[in-house]
């Protein structure tokens, strides 16, 4: 096992860890701005009574910063069951400044609000910006988790066009695709999860997953911990006197959740989410992608099929196995024309083939293509390519959560700043 093997070399870990604190970064070629971004059913620092989502017990974005005096060093906090498009936005929002505004054009087609804070005048969508100076000469990375890779993407896709075509002059200022210097993306299914193919009521599947997590940082699901930022669908914040259990029964009491609206995490979490964006999200030649890949699961003896490692985390460890990820077989919904078999693979959130880059695509009419992309393998060594994607490799024995520091059995801090040497380096 993974933690076993790692306990044995756990003093020259911390050997490796004191001497990296102890020594200076490296010579950066760019001090660029890291920001944060996180995936599905994520949550900000002043959540969770201090459980970090980049980290959990231990503060990445502090460990970083404390690294790299030289650079910002900030974690974004979006919709956590919103859409790419509206996470997107909110993204730009936080970095840059200002009140959110998805933009009237989507707005309309979605259904939603376009400016929440018009309507509920509380400043919640309002940021004074991470990086106010943010632009073409001033551009940022990007280091995301899960769903925040797709977001992410979304974003340079937005800002190459400014909203076009879907919705022209979606942001205040002239932008462009080369605001973003670096996009990385770990375990993010930039082609879509099976998962989400197999959750038949999302209601239970966000009740786990919130009240699990909430578990973690504090044995109770009774105070305020948890946000679910969906302002734009008139679903306001938890109030002062409300519990945490009213306020999360009052959440799932939400019809939208299983009413086949595509402008919510479900549908982009999906396979034809995914590749639906893929179709009109497209790489960029002056961005530099990376992405990782993870995998918790194990093939059976004599089905093939794909059972949980003994020590991926409870909170997912049943959607790895048979009957979720790990014997998925196509029905009539989209999917790529592929060996199914290549896809059980996983980390108990995502099929490991689908986070290596975004390589299927279907046009508005269903008609599904390989994607052009430029898949490079950098795990060995190599240059990084800008408008290519760098593959880091694989984080086999790695679950969803183990790779963002959820584990007390691996460097993660030391792996994050050695990511973060090779994002300067560029």
């Amino acid at each position: 096992m993974r933690r076993l093997s790692l306990l044995r070399r756990l003093p020259g870990a911390m050997l490796a860890l004191a001497l990296l604190g102890a020594w200076p970064a490296a010579q950066a070629s760019n001090t660029h701005p890291v920001v944060l971004v996180h995936g599905f059913a994520g949550f900000g620092r002043t959540e969770l009574l201090g459980y970090k989502y980049w980290g959990g017990f231990t503060d990445l974005e502090t460990q970083l910063q404390s690294r790299y005096a030289d650079q910002l060093v900030r974690t974004a906090v979006v919709g956590p069951f919103s859409s790419n498009w509206d996470r997107a936005v909110e993204l730009f929002y936080q970095i840059k400044g200002g009140c959110v505004d998805y933009g009237s054009a989507h707005s309309q087609a979605a259904g939603h609000l376009r400016r929440p804070e018009d309507f509920y005048r509380n400043g919640r969508t309002c940021y004074p910006g991470l990086y106010p100076a943010w632009d073409a000469n001033h551009p940022f990375h990007l280091v995301t988790h899960s769903m925040g890779g797709q977001t992410a993407r979304m974003l340079v896709q937005l800002l190459a066009g400014n909203g076009a075509p879907a919705n022209p002059g979606l942001f205040p200022v002239a932008t462009g695709a080369s605001w973003v210097k670096s996009v990385t993306t770990i375990a993010t299914p930039n082609d879509g999860t099976t998962l989400a193919y197999r959750v038949v009521d999302w209601v239970p599947l966000v009740q786990q997953l919130v009240s699990g997590v909430a578990g973690l940082a504090s044995g109770t699901a009774s105070s305020k911990v948890y946000d679910f930022k969906l302002d734009q669908w008139y679903l306001g914040a938890q109030t002062a006197g409300e519990s945490f259990d009213d306020y999360l029964n009052r959440v799932m009491r939400w019809p939208l959740w299983n009413s086949g609206v595509q402008d919510l995490s479900p549908y982009d979490l999906s396979p034809a989410g995914a590749m639906a964006e893929n179709d009109w999200v497209k790489d960029h030649a002056a961005v530099y992608y990376f992405s990782v890949t993870t995998n918790s699961s194990v093939p059976g003896l004599f089905t093939g099929w794909h059972y949980p490692t003994l020590d991926t985390n409870l909170l997912i460890a049943a959607f790895v196995g048979p009957g979720w990820m790990g014997n998925y077989v196509p029905d009539s919904r989209p999917f790529p024309p592929v060996d199914h078999t290549a896809w059980w693979p996983n980390d108990g959130v995502v099929n490991t083939v689908a986070q290596k880059a975004p390589t299927w695509a279907m046009t508005a009419t269903g008609t599904i293509y390989p994607r052009p992309v430029t898949v490079r393998d950098i795990r060995n060594g190599g240059a990084p390519q800008a408008g290519a994607w760098n593959w880091k490799g694989p984080m086999n024995d790695f679950d969803h959560f183990d790779v963002i520091g959820w584990t007390l059995f691996w460097d993660s801090v030391g792996w994050y700043k050695a990511h973060l040497d090779q994002l300067r380096s560029l």
